[in-house]
C-alpha cells in the first residue's frame, strides 16, 4: 500500500461515518424467548473501529413502543469470533417493555470488527410479538471503507 493510501486509511479511523436504515421484527418469524438476529455488520478489507448501533424504539405507528405494551425486549451482540459460528454476548440492558420505550432508543456498543468476524445484533422478546415492527437504525463506525450492513426485512 502506498504512503498516501496509508495516510488516508489512518485518517479514516479518526472521523466517524454513519449508515442509516430500517430493520424489522417479523411477527410470523419471531418466536418468544428465543434470540434472533435483526441486523448484521461485516467489515470489508480493513477492520472497523468504535462501532455503535443506535436503534429507534419509538417509530410512530410501526415501532416497538407503538406495537407492544407488555412484551419486553433485550438486545445482545453476537460475533463470529472464529469466522463461522455466532457467539452471543450477555444482554446489554435489562428488559424494556413497549410502554417504557416511548421516546427512547437503544445504543449498542460493538467496538472493533475485524474482517471475517461479522457482528450481529440479536433481540430476545419475552412474548410473541403482536405485529410486525420497524426499527430505524444508525450504524456509526470509523474505518477506511463502509461495512456491509444487512437488516432483516419483514
Amino acid at each position: 500500500m502506498a504512503y498516501k493510501d496509508l495516510e488516508k486509511a489512518g485518517l479514516a479511523y479518526l472521523v466517524p461515518q454513519f449508515l442509516t436504515g430500517t430493520t424489522d421484527i417479523d411477527d410470523s418469524a419471531q418466536t418468544e424467548t428465543t434470540d434472533f438476529a435483526i441486523l448484521t455488520i461485516a467489515a470489508g478489507t480493513y477492520p472497523l473501529a468504535d462501532v455503535e448501533v443506535w436503534i429507534d424504539l419509538a417509530k410512530a405507528t410501526t415501532g416497538f413502543a407503538a406495537v407492544e405494551s407488555t412484551a419486553t425486549l433485550q438486545f445482545a451482540v453476537a460475533r463470529k469470533v472464529d469466522g463461522t459460528n455466532w457467539r452471543r454476548e450477555a444482554y446489554n440492558e435489562a428488559a424494556l417493555s413497549g410502554t417504557n420505550a416511548a421516546g427512547r432508543m437503544q445504543k449498542i456498543n460493538i467496538g472493533s470488527v475485524s474482517p471475517g468476524a461479522d457482528v450481529a445484533i440479536y433481540v430476545d422478546l419475552s412474548a410473541d410479538a403482536t405485529a410486525d415492527m420497524e426499527l430505524p437504525y444508525v450504524v456509526c463506525y470509523k474505518g477506511p471503507e463502509a461495512p456491509t450492513v444487512t437488516p432483516v426485512a419483514a
